[in-house]
């Protein structure tokens, strides 16, 4: 039975003035409510909103991308990172282009890049709740439920966990293809395809293409399922003909999104240092129903502590960035219900919005048999690209079904406007009060993060007092972008520090290109003194330090670089942070042909003799075959070039080679060498094998079809000599 009156589906269809006004107060209300309750979830009045949310890891990549857009107008290339090139970041194809819209607008205000970051992901939060509510009364929600399930939906613990950690995974935009897949899926797009919400839907259809890819791809498949599914039921030709429309907007908008990374890789290259993805990926970060229902991480309630402590001591294996996937208690009861549907169809028959409570439990279904581990998404992974491999995030979308089902639920069981407002209330606190649970975090790392980030800041303004405006600074120790596990003591992303807190200094950090890395790699090859020599001459003021980025806190490197830049040198020192002054040592003179050259890709064992003997080396990838290889040849295509990956190390030195080349039959090709392995060192039990890691492309369409040799060639640690590993057969087809 509906309880949608005549009188009511005519306001909806044609709302008066009255109407209107009612609805905008409404918004301006809800935008003022999730304000209010993000102040007290985040503990405003003890909080510096100045400070990052989060300082570490991911955040760290996220922040670099903010701050682009702070700096500089726009993300797409920074001249303060990598240096002495600057960073084009579309490199690296993260094109949240509305987040970094938002980011800029708020920016126009406020120029301080942590308080803009900040209140750009707040404002976005807002923005989730209100999209959610609009979305739910297009689809027949009352304003009391519409507005409490679109502010839980906000508030998600989803949201709050990944928080500006994964800045490009804020959810405002997926509350627009939810709304237009219910309406495919109940057999309803003449109600939207030419009217008033017409322009709402396609709009975010739109928008959430020119953001992380994520969104798009998962509305494409939830856009499908419901056309499908919504046609099968209904035999409604146009609802194929609304559902593709949708469909081929998010792909032709996704392309246009990725266009520009494109043509940069089409410029500069495919940066060999990005890590391939792998299908095996899309189990490890999988969703699980388990976490979907499971309570939010650090509840406080006693009987869900005890579910949690159960749940850890379990040791579930497969535990990633999907324990942030927790739907609230509220939607997980609108989650279980939406299963029950499926099973027991005549329970939504005692509710209104029979067709729409339906589609909506169809569409969560779908979203579960994608992404759960071992699910469809895994053969999609196998079988046509891996690059979509954090299944996990299709969460917001089953949330969003999950709560319009609660409002739906709320309309349908308390039909006076009294009991409606009354039941969305109770069940509003009690969300809210579950869900304050995933700042807990956030709230527990502040002070930590803010007392962090006063003394970063106070050692690069102290830096700036000293330095000119726009200069050069090298970062120590050499890591890998994006590639970076962190190395023996510190976490990933690190050397992004000293940028997010500095005003008009550049910094060497991070390298993307393969340019920029053989650059780098060419300079982590340089003794101390030749390093402090070659960087000065070649416009770099000064050289700092991370201790904790080394096993031994960064006592030899630090000494030897005391030694090479004598006394004075050091203008600024924290617990952590030591910069060197080396403006002193240049001298155009002693320029080398160093920073000219060392970007180029002339193999490194080009012109050495062989050494004695052989060193430890490793295959993991060759062409599409993955180790272990067997005792048959490789097969590659000769219409596109062919990736080889894997590690070498100089045995006798104990430590990372000066470079690896790979060998195919006499044709040397030079690799990207020194990618973080923690596994090798770990399983050769030393230290100095950490970045000996190495990935090259070789174009097959130089070489004849027909059988082939490939080897490795790994220049001692020294550089005077090379190993050369047996040969391995390769066929081109």
């Amino acid at each position: 039975m509906s309880v949608v009156t005549a009188a009511e589906s005519t306001r909806r269809q044609d709302p008066t003035r009255s109407d209107r006004w009612t609805d905008a107060l409404l918004t301006v209300g809800q935008f003022l409510l999730i304000a209010v309750l993000l102040f007290v979830y985040l503990r405003g009045w003890d909080r510096d909103f100045r400070v990052p949310l989060r300082f570490s890891r991911d955040s760290l990549s996220a922040g670099m991308q903010s701050k682009s857009t702070v700096d500089n107008g726009w993300w797409w290339y920074n001249p303060r990172v990598g240096a002495p090139f600057g960073l084009d970041e579309l490199q690296y194809p993260a094109a949240s282009n509305v987040d970094q819209g938002v980011v800029w607008m708020v920016s126009r205000v406020v120029r301080d890049w942590p308080t803009a970051g900040n209140l750009a992901w707040l404002l976005m939060v807002i923005l989730s709740g209100l999209s959610a509510t609009w979305g739910m009364r297009q689809l027949g929600a009352s304003r009391p439920s519409g507005l409490v399930a679109g502010t839980l939906f906000a508030l998600t613990p989803y949201a709050l966990y990944r928080s500006t950690g994964h800045f490009w995974l804020v959810i405002y935009l997926v509350p627009f293809v939810g709304t237009a897949a219910l309406f495919l899926a109940s057999g309803r797009p003449a109600r939207w395809y030419w009217g008033k919400p017409f322009l709402g839907l396609i709009a975010g259809c739109g928008l959430i293409a020119f953001n992380y890819v994520y969104y798009a791809f998962f509305g494409c498949f939830i856009l499908i399922v419901a056309s499908v599914t919504g046609f099968l039921q209904y035999r409604a030709w146009r609802v194929l003909g609304a559902g593709a429309l949708c469909v081929m907007l998010i792909g032709g908008c996704t392309y246009i999104n990725l266009a520009p990374s494109l043509h940069s890789w089409a410029v500069r290259g495919q940066p060999l240092a990005v890590p391939a993805k792998t299908p095996a990926e899309s189990e490890l970060y999988g969703l699980k129903i388990r976490q979907l229902v499971s309570p939010g991480l650090w509840h406080r309630f006693p009987p869900f502590r005890a579910w949690l402590t159960r749940e850890e001591a379990a040791a579930f294996p497969l535990e990633t960035e999907n324990g942030s996937s927790r739907l609230g208690l509220v939607a997980t009861g609108g989650f279980l219900a939406l299963l029950g549907f499926l099973f027991v169809p005549r329970l939504s028959q005692t509710l209104g919005h029979r067709d729409t409570l339906l589609a909506a439990s169809r569409l969560t279904l779908a979203s579960v048999l994608l992404a759960t581990v071992g699910g469809f998404g895994s053969l999609v992974n196998l079988l046509v690209t891996p690059e979509i491999r954090a299944y996990n995030r299709i969460s917001p979308f089953i949330t969003f079904f999950s709560l319009t089902a609660v409002a739906l639920a709320i309309d349908s069981l308390f039909t006076s406007q009294r009991r409606r407002v009354a039941a969305a209330l109770t069940i509003g606190v009690i969300g809210l009060a579950d869900q304050r649970a995933a700042t807990v975090y956030l709230n527990g790392v502040h002070k930590d993060i803010a007392a962090e980030f006063a003394s970063l800041t106070g050692l690069v303004r102290q830096l700036e007092n000293q330095l000119p405006a726009a200069a050069m600074i090298f970062e120590l120790p050499f890591r890998m972008y994006p590639n970076d596990d962190g190395g023996p003591r510190g976490q990933p992303y690190e050397n992004l520090k000293p940028y997010l807190a500095s005003r008009t200094l550049r910094w060497s950090y991070p390298a993307l290109s393969n340019q920029q890395w053989r650059w780098q790699q060419a300079a982590a090859l340089l003794t101390p003194p030749r390093l402090v020599r070659e960087l000065a001459s070649g416009g770099f003021a000064a050289i700092l330090v991370d201790r904790e980025g080394y096993a031994d806190s960064g006592a030899a490197i630090v000494g030897a670089l005391r030694d090479a830049t004598g006394q004075g040198a050091v203008i600024g020192e924290t617990s952590r942070y030591i910069v060197l002054d080396i403006r002193r040592l240049a001298s155009a003179a002693s320029a080398s042909s160093f920073l000219a050259n060392a970007g180029g890709a002339a193999p490194m064992t080009m012109g050495l003799v062989a050494c004695a003997g052989q060193t430890l080396t490793g295959l993991n990838q060759l062409g599409p075959a993955t180790a272990p290889f067997g005792a048959s040849p490789v097969h590659v295509a000769r219409s596109r070039a062919f990736k080889v990956s894997g590690w070498a190390v100089d045995q006798a030195a104990e430590s990372s080679g000066a470079g690896v080349d790979v060998l195919m039959d006499q044709t040397l090709f030079q690799t990207i060498y020194g990618l973080d392995r923690g596994d090798v060192a770990i399983a050769l039990k030393g230290p100095g094998y950490q970045q000996s890691g190495f990935i090259a492309e070789v174009p097959a369409s130089r070489f004849a079809p027909g059988p082939h040799t490939l080897a490795l060639r790994v220049a001692r640690a020294d550089g005077q000599c090379y190993y050369q590993t047996p040969p391995s057969a390769v066929v081109i087809d």
